[in-house]
């Protein structure tokens, strides 16, 4: 298969931490910096509760030295304590946890005793029976033999399963097969925990390095790294159609190869200029990320509503390409270059909407307001990158 070299990802080191950028055509359109020691989503710990705050029904549990996450004592009813625990959990308890989602601005990240493992086919839910299936799924029926199939293990083994896209083409044997490998590997590791001294990572996640710059869906990709052990860990088991490539030349390091320090200094610029002269001003804030359209540079003779337009529409182009860039998410405000005309606003946001779906990230665009604000939504994933850049990767 032909790789299309427009789609890239180049993983490299940067000031002593890993970084992914993806590029699309040859622009820059997500990077993500990671700590070598930074938590995984999914990987399993012994922890010790430090402390329990009863008002917000949570407990704080301390997965390795300095490291302490947030574990809802209202979604966590079952404990899975190392120890045999016959009475409510208390502060030195050591309980075993997963990493349900990272941290994100000043909040630490959420753990859970509802211990998940990942396959191809399937998500094995320990300490549940909750049966689910993927929504690409379509076929009603091949819906329902699979839950058929999940309640029989739910009943049998008293665990919960997800079913991947990828069991919608396996057997029943295959599925069973595949159910019975990660229900060997979970009675494996809650045998283990009792044996283990505190602190100790029980489950280690699968490493995706794509995941960070959403691109492990499936698509023609060249990824480039210039780090030997991340080469030799993951070419061979690339997916079909990526094709990874060991940058190896030391007197032109890769990180100025594709001038990368430019681009995350673009990257966390309040600034973006656009070819036409104009410019964008992003301000995240406390509580929503606010992106003011100015005309700048433009040559503007007289007001021009046709050219206000054209200036609206590439800046929704490159708004899109920046919330995906620096991982901005929750509220967004966008004031536009101000429009008299309904049909200019119409087909402005119509723009917006139809560019949204490109976003491997949900990105929903609300409304416009009587003031003229654009509304928009994105989904929390990871920090943005500017937390990224100034967090204390120690207490990640």
């Amino acid at each position: 298969m032909k790789v299309n070299m427009s789609n890239e990802v180049v993983i490299t080191h940067y000031k002593n931490q890993y970084l992914m950028v993806c590029f699309e055509n040859g622009r820059a359109v997500e990077m993500f910096l990671k700590a070598p020691e930074a938590l995984e989503i999914g990987d399993v710990f012994i922890g010790k509760v430090k402390n329990i705050v009863d008002n917000i029904q949570a407990a704080f549990v301390e997965v390795s030295p300095g490291v302490i996450g947030y574990y809802s004592l209202a979604s966590n009813s079952a404990h899975l304590s190392v120890r045999p625990l016959n009475r409510k959990l208390c502060p030195g308890d050591e309980i075993l946890v997963q990493v349900e989602r990272g941290s994100i601005k000043s909040k630490a990240p959420v753990l859970t005793s509802k211990i998940q493992l990942s396959g191809d086919s399937m998500v094995f839910l320990g300490n549940t029976d909750f049966v689910g299936v993927s929504k690409k799924i379509m076929s009603s029926e091949r819906r329902e033999q699979l839950k058929r199939l999940g309640k029989e293990f739910s009943r049998a083994f008293g665990t919960g399963v997800i079913f991947r896209t990828k069991s919608d083409t396996m057997t029943e044997n295959e599925i069973r097969e595949a159910y019975q490998q990660l229900l060997v590997e979970y009675n494996n590791l809650m045998s283990t925990a009792s044996c283990r001294t505190c602190y100790s990572k029980m489950y280690e996640a699968e490493n995706n390095w794509l995941k960070y710059v959403h691109a492990d869906r499936p698509m023609e990709l060249r990824v480039l790294t210039d780090i030997p052990e991340v080469y030799e860990r993951f070419h061979s088991d690339a997916v079909e159609g990526h094709r990874w490539e060991l940058y190896t030349d030391e007197t032109y390091p890769l990180v100025k190869l594709k001038s990368l320090e430019t681009q995350m200094e673009r990257a966390l610029s309040k600034n973006v200029w656009m070819k036409s002269g104009a410019s964008l001003v992003i301000e995240p804030t406390e509580t929503l990320t606010a992106i003011d359209v100015n005309t700048s540079k433009t040559e503007l003779r007289k007001k021009n509503e046709e050219v206000f337009y054209q200036i609206n529409i590439e800046a929704t182009r490159e708004i899109c390409r920046q919330l995906r860039l620096r991982n901005l998410s929750g509220m967004i405000l966008v004031d536009f270059i101000n429009m008299s005309s309904e049909d200019y606003n119409h087909r402005l946001m119509s723009e917006l909407k139809k560019l949204a779906k490109s976003d491997p990230v949900q990105l929903h665009v609300i409304d416009m307001t009587a003031l003229g604000l654009v509304e928009i939504t994105r989904k929390r994933t990871y920090r943005p990158l500017h937390e990224q850049v100034n967090r204390k990767w120690f207490h990640e």
